[in-house]
């Protein structure tokens, strides 16, 4: 079937009068509290970002930094063009995080390059740090981070499987845990005493990689229902993390202090919110009757729009009172 895609400049007149505001990946409308539209990003927009960004073992570049050389700057400033300059679809804030918008079009490949970054950033960060957390070595998160790297390296191989279908089942199974593993590590990181932003920001990073993965895996087997089920797992987890990362606690930690606590912080909102935005996505799949996989190919085979917006229905407008909209 063809995917009713629409392409942001149309929603610009309303960004700019204030009538409709991004909250993770779904635009809402201020007036009646409703869903509007999924944000979707797609292979042109993860393309950009993959080339030129890296990862900065000190975390001042935030998850995963910015571009550093003028080719890239130029691709960013002419993706920017397209989108327009509304505060809430920014190319900055785009590249500041490592889960996608919408369902994610990094491709495996994509994904696992992230991956490398971040391990190799751990590897300088534990050469750097005079004293790891005192449970870091018996946490082994370097060792979980490269298990989520092997799995997704079998998603890549599904695509010229004939069991397919089967590999990404049991990919999709290990990231579960994984996730699990990598969100108790974070929990214990961020209750030392004093905490390295470049260590927290890595695993942070790792950790939505790992959640992005699971859920696209989800929908690629059209398991949409189970997709939204482990989103809504996924943000409860983020939600705990945040209760044990307060941001007047984390500055007395970092080293940064008020000044980077705050830039985590938002990170990790930013994350939540689009970890929270995944269930409406889902049930917008199930009420157009988009297959998962249909939808998850058209996105990452798109070589024109860096951004799409699915569009509900009048009939499938669903409130979003209860979605966290506070940053």
């Amino acid at each position: 079937m063809s995917i009713p895609f629409e392409i942001p400049s149309q929603f610009l007149a309303s960004f700019h009068s204030g009538e409709l505001v991004r909250y993770g990946t779904i635009l809402k409308d201020l007036g009646t509290g409703q869903i509007v539209g999924h944000v979707q990003e797609t292979a042109v927009l993860q393309k950009a970002l993959q080339t030129g960004l890296s990862l900065g073992p000190t975390g001042a570049t935030s998850l995963i930094g910015v571009a550093q050389n003028a080719a890239m700057m130029s691709k960013l400033n002419a993706l920017q063009a397209m989108i327009g300059t509304i505060q809430t679809l920014q190319i900055a804030s785009l590249a500041s995080s490592v889960i996608g918008i919408g369902v994610t079009a990094a491709t495996a490949a994509m994904i696992l390059n992230r991956l490398s970054v971040i391990d190799k950033t751990l590897s300088s960060v534990e050469s750097s740090i005079a004293t790891l957390p005192s449970k870091w070595r018996e946490m082994d998160l370097r060792n979980k981070l490269v298990n989520v790297r092997t799995a997704v390296d079998r998603l890549q191989e599904a695509e010229v499987r004939s069991d397919s279908e089967d590999v990404v089942r049991r990919v999709e199974e290990k990231l579960s845990y994984a996730f699990d593993e990598l969100h108790d590590g974070i929990c214990e990181v961020a209750g030392e005493a004093q905490v390295d932003a470049g260590l927290l920001r890595s695993l942070l990073a790792g950790l939505a990689l790992c959640g992005s993965a699971q859920i696209k895996s989800l929908v690629w087997l059209d398991l949409k229902e189970a997709a939204e089920l482990r989103a809504r797992q996924q943000f409860t987890k983020l939600r705990e993390l945040a209760f044990r990362m307060p941001r007047d606690v984390m500055a007395e930690r970092l080293p940064g202090g008020a000044e980077t606590a705050l830039g985590i912080s938002r990170d990790c909102s930013e994350i939540r919110l689009r970890v929270a935005s995944q269930p409406d996505l889902a049930r917008t799949l199930i009420a157009r009757g988009i297959h998962g996989r249909e939808y998850i190919e058209r996105i990452q085979n798109e070589d024109s729009q860096p951004l799409f917006i699915l569009p509900l229905r009048e009939e499938s407008l669903i409130a979003v009172d209860r979605l966290e909209t506070h940053r």
